[in-house]
């Protein structure tokens, strides 16, 4: 298994950080303490807040009239003006809906989210700034983490040892409806459920999931950066690694 994670690195385009936790207690790592932006992935932490609230699923959530755009449907969506916290959350997850999370976030509130990072014990995980915001990211505001913080916090999720039970399956159920799944999720063996979600910036491409099979689960979080080519983004390139290890580590669950 080590060994096999190792040379997939090696190949891997970019950097790459990894980290794998699973319930035996298998770990491994790879430049997982490495701090990269966050993309997409800070939106994992902002689900968990949310759901660590107590705020009801059903709790309308207003959408501003401007859009920020960037992923999800909303921003083609006027005439949706609000939703119930539990749809924006599916969104915020399924399709990376920016709009979504915003919202969400108007909510739950950028001091929460740093709460739950708090008492997850990551090191490296903030969020700075909401989604799109071109302004807070040219002045260095960045959303940033690393691959030990983001597979050490799934674990934890499904452990059971960051939310109350009903709260931790209602996320990874959430997790579950990702819709993006070339990375991690494309050659898992059938039966498997993987909870994941993605994150892109221009060179960057994230990808975290727990897999799981029975009650045994690996949590695997992998990073890449560097991935433009001049002014090309090659970040497409890193998803036939990610493809692997997702089948790499998948053993552990299956046997």
């Amino acid at each position: 298994m080590t060994a096999r994670l190792a040379d997939l690195v090696a190949a891997a385009p970019g950097r790459l950080s990894v980290a794998v936790r699973a319930r035996d207690g298998y770990r491994f790592d790879h430049d997982s303490a490495r701090v990269v932006p966050a993309a997409s992935t800070i939106k994992v932490p902002v689900l968990l807040a949310y759901l660590a609230s107590g705020m009801p699923w059903d709790l309308p959530v207003a959408l501003p009239a401007a859009r920020v755009g960037g992923c999800g449907p909303l921003a083609l969506l006027p005439s949706v003006t609000s939703l119930p916290a539990g749809e924006a959350l599916r969104l915020m997850i399924a399709l990376s809906d920016n709009d979504a999370t915003n919202a969400v976030l108007g909510l739950v509130g950028v001091g929460e989210v740093a709460r739950l990072l708090g008492r997850a014990g990551t090191r490296h995980t903030v969020l700075r700034r909401r989604m799109m915001d071109q302004v807070a990211a040219a002045a260095g505001h960045e959303n940033e983490t690393c691959a030990a913080d983001l597979a050490e916090l799934l674990a934890a999720v499904r452990a059971g040892s960051i939310l109350p039970q009903r709260e931790a399956a209602m996320a990874l159920a959430v997790l579950r409806e990702q819709q993006f799944d070339e990375g991690l999720p494309a050659y898992l063996p059938e039966g498997l459920r993987c909870a994941s979600k993605t994150g892109s910036l221009p060179g960057v491409r994230h990808d975290i999931a727990v897999i799981e099979s029975g009650d045994a689960w690996v949590a695997v979080a992998a990073l890449a950066t560097d991935l433009m080519d001049g002014p090309v983004d090659r970040g497409t390139s890193i998803y036939p690694t990610y493809a692997a290890i997702g089948e790499t580590v998948a053993a552990l669950v299956t046997g």
